[in-house]
């Protein structure tokens, strides 16, 4: 049996915005599956880019999770240039909804002060490296 071609990294990408966005809005793999009448299988599937996903079903998602089309593809321009999403990656992160969250719900001095230490400390690593 021949080996399944390798998933494209557009569709990574764009899979990876849909777990995002699902994630951020604390929707399961199984109710986004049974609000667009697939199994939560095939959401794994589409989030892995191991399945393509078609235009109208994109729709679909878009609009079960009260998204532009277009959220859906931000980033894609980087992927599509041979780079990585930095969104697409810090949101696959299993905590980056509540974190997100929390950065929000702070005063913005104590905001500013956690993005300045994080980039402090991302600075201090990389010189050590």
């Amino acid at each position: 049996m021949a080996a399944s071609p390798p998933t494209h990294p557009i569709d990574r990408h764009v899979g990876a915005m849909i777990r995002a966005h699902r994630r951020a809005a604390g929707v399961s793999q199984e109710e986004m599956g049974a609000a667009l009448g697939l199994t939560f299988q095939q959401i794994q599937k589409y989030e892995t880019g191991e399945n393509r996903i078609s235009a109208s079903k994109l729709v679909e998602v878009a609009r079960a999770l009260s998204l532009p089309v277009g959220a859906l593809f931000e980033g894609v321009d980087v992927v599509a240039g041979g780079g990585e999403s930095l969104v697409a990656r810090f949101m696959s992160l299993r905590d980056a909804a509540p974190f997100m969250a929390a950065a929000v719900a702070l005063p913005e001095p104590v905001r500013n002060e956690i993005f300045r230490l994080a980039t402090v400390y991302m600075a201090e690593e990389a010189a050590a490296s």
